[in-house]
């Protein structure tokens, strides 16, 4: 890597190497390490205007605003993604398949317990049957 473009990605991705692209971290540092005076010249600016936007103000969009950019963007032809890939129409059965999904889970759910039981009571009476005196299940029910 040369000083160009080291310069070139922190401008871009800022002064934390760790935000920089992964292809190009490696050869990030080697640069650092081989030459620390003049990377700590380049990464000089680039922390001054990180922590300038750090403490800038986050910008607040009005409803209004965002209101208009939607009729604009419709006025100009584009659609949200949803409606692009002929999503749209089926938005709201996403709601319905979770619901039906949640229905047959219950359904299984119940139908196995059924299955699961038999066979404990299947023992229990078995059990009783061969007490030769009163029992509390037996008096009790």
């Amino acid at each position: 890597m040369n000083a160009q473009r080291f310069q070139d990605l922190a401008e871009a991705y800022g002064a934390d190497v760790r935000r920089w692209p992964e292809a190009e971290r490696d050869a990030a540092r080697a640069f650092m390490g081989g030459n620390p005076h003049g990377a700590e010249r380049l990464l000089f600016e680039a922390r001054q205007m990180d922590l300038a936007l750090d403490a800038a103000p986050r910008p607040m969009v009005s409803h209004a605003l965002r209101e208009q950019v939607i009729a604009l963007a419709a006025t100009a032809g584009l659609e949200p993604r949803a409606r692009r890939f002929g999503f749209g129409r089926f938005v709201w059965m996403s709601g319905a398949g979770w619901a039906a999904a949640c229905a047959a889970g219950v359904m299984v759910g119940v139908n196995l317990s059924d299955q699961l039981m038999a066979p404990a009571e299947a023992d229990a009476v078995l059990y009783q049957a061969g007490l030769e005196a009163l029992d509390d299940t037996e008096v009790l029910g």
